[in-house]
């Protein structure tokens, strides 16, 4: 990773990437241009890096799917510790993805996004009732790939841009296996992929299924 030393989001999001853990530099949620360029390409590196273990043909790495997570879970951490603005200013500065949802995007966007759920977590414990919590609630049912093992709600997820590229269902499936996700397990958009994936080794890894 390249930035200066003021470089906050760049410098969050290397260490969400690498030691897994939300660590905010400052309270700074503007975010210039040129820091989202250098995002784009260290989130590139890390898609890369990922895709090595990815099974079949992996979709292209989506720039604009990755910031837009990154700077989801960023902005969205800088409101959980340094909240001062008005809650109805909060919806703009969370907007929803305005590209087009694709393999690619999905698994981009997971770089960062994954690391979400634990936010909205910490989020209901301050105040169940908090906006916030409410629009993080509404990305991760959108983006349920990141959100697997934290689903409340499974009804009306859409598996339509999953089940069409073999690697993200394969990937789908293996995270519903490691998080043992039953109710995403049993959905009939999944349960194929989640036993062809378990085949005859079901009782040994999720015999409770």
């Amino acid at each position: 990773m390249t930035g200066t030393a003021t470089d906050y989001f760049l410098q969050t999001l290397d260490t969400l990437r690498n030691g897994e853990e939300i660590l905010l530099y400052a309270n700074a949620v503007q975010i210039p241009s040129q820091e989202l360029e250098l995002a784009a390409a260290f989130l590139e590196t890390e898609y890369d890096n990922e895709c090595l273990g990815y099974p079949g043909q992996v979709p292209a790495y989506d720039g604009a799917a990755a910031v837009w997570a990154a700077k989801t879970v960023y902005i969205a951490a800088q409101l959980l510790l340094y909240r001062k603005d008005k809650e109805a200013d909060i919806p703009a500065m969370l907007p929803a993805y305005e590209g087009t949802i694709t393999q690619g995007s999905i698994l981009s966007a997971d770089i960062c996004l994954r690391f979400l759920p634990d936010v909205l977590q910490m989020a209901k414990n301050i105040d169940a009732d908090d906006v916030l919590v409410t629009i993080l609630a509404a990305h991760l049912q959108q983006w349920h790939y990141s959100a697997i093992g934290h689903l409340m709600e499974t009804e009306g997820l859409d598996f339509s841009v999953i089940n069409t590229n073999p690697c993200l269902q394969q990937l789908y499936a293996d995270r519903v296996i490691d998080h043992k996700d039953k109710k995403l397990a049993t959905l009939a958009e999944m349960a194929p992929a989640v036993n062809a994936a378990l085949g005859n080794h079901q009782k040994y890894f999720w015999n409770e299924l």
